[in-house]
């Protein structure tokens, strides 16, 4: 009951798990009518209902139900608080449910980690990118799920100042931020962050908060939005490079060809040995028109990222397209001067 205007993921398992196990109405339909629903609030960190027979259930974290209950003048069940321990050393998260401020009992959730996660968040720390799991959960079920997950660091009981405060820092700090949520409460710091992805099961807030909507729900889709955006730099690179390599070696290559005759100091230059100044230009010519055809599919498909680090991809791509494109020019016009200049 306390569940069926909670946006949150956790109060969506909870009113799933009811109709899973039959629950086709519930009992006080009556007097759900007239009831007053209390939708959850990262502040209060609790959601519930006031029925319209005066009975108030809440439902939330350990600690704010604590305090009102205590301050009810009720005291908290060691039987709860044992289990809240329990369930947090294991990884869930305790909701605890109380009855007109008096605590009745807690629920347990599991947050379901997918197979191969801890892999991708691997391959982004090899991209460069720190990942940090910033919860409203407690320190125990935090710590647990950061391990177990493979993140770098995590926030245990953030609000969302907190969360979008952290991204803030980062900002400051130079860095870039991406920000990936589901909930209300991270709809400040979806909009803070420099990339907001929001989750396609996450609340209505989170979705305009963000820039853009992950349909399948996985927070390391991340690693597909980087590695595009990464490729397509790559590649715009890549062929820059090599364009300005093979540029520069034509032209090193055909200039002592054409003024060795006006200027006899060039010969020294003349590396290449090309056999005339006019079959040098039509060489130079041929090669580009079968250069330039050779890089359009390169351009289509894009060069292949790879997550290692900035430097190292650099050194790649200098060895790869600038020294290729210094060394290609100069083997491809020789050869084709060597054909044509059987007709000079």
């Amino acid at each position: 009951m306390s569940s069926l205007s909670d946006e949150t993921p956790e109060g969506k398992s909870i009113v799933e798990l009811a109709k899973q196990s039959g629950s086709k109405s519930h009992p006080a339909d009556t007097l759900i009518k007239d009831a007053r629903f209390i939708k959850f609030a990262a502040e209060t960190r609790t959601s519930g209902v006031d029925l319209a027979n005066g009975i108030r259930i809440r439902k939330g974290a350990f600690d704010a139900i604590k305090n009102i209950s205590q301050k009810a003048g009720f005291v908290f069940p060691d039987e709860t608080e044992k289990n809240v321990k329990e369930i947090s050393s294991n990884g869930g998260t305790p909701l605890v449910v109380s009855e007109n401020d008096k605590v009745i009992g807690v629920i347990e959730l599991q947050d379901i980690i997918k197979p191969g996660i801890s892999e991708r968040f691997d391959r982004l720390r090899k991209m460069g990118i720190k990942t940090v799991m910033v919860t409203g959960d407690n320190p125990l079920t935090a710590k647990f799920i950061a391990e177990k997950a493979g993140v770098d660091d995590f926030i245990a009981e953030a609000k969302p100042e907190d969360k979008m405060n952290y991204i803030k820092k980062e900002q400051a700090e130079g860095r870039l931020v991406a920000m990936m949520g589901d909930g209300t409460n991270d709809a400040p710091a979806l909009a803070q962050a420099d990339v907001g992805v929001a989750m396609n099961s996450g609340t209505q807030a989170a979705k305009e908060a963000g820039n853009m909507v992950d349909l399948d729900n996985d927070p390391t889709k991340l690693i597909e939005v980087v590695e595009i955006g990464k490729q397509l730099l790559i590649t715009r690179g890549t062929l820059t490079t090599f364009s300005i390599a093979n540029d520069v070696a034509k032209y090193f290559a055909i200039v002592p060809a054409l003024f060795i005759a006006a200027i006899p100091a060039l010969q020294g230059l003349n590396i290449m040995k090309l056999h005339s100044p006019e079959s040098a230009i039509l060489s130079a010519v041929i090669f580009n028109a079968i250069i330039i055809p050779i890089l359009i599919p390169l351009a289509l498909r894009g060069v292949k990222y790879k997550p290692i680090g900035a430097s190292a991809l650099l050194q790649r791509n200098l060895l790869i397209y600038g020294i290729g494109g210094l060394l290609i020019p100069f083997v491809g016009i020789k050869l084709l001067d060597l054909a044509v200049g059987i007709f000079f």
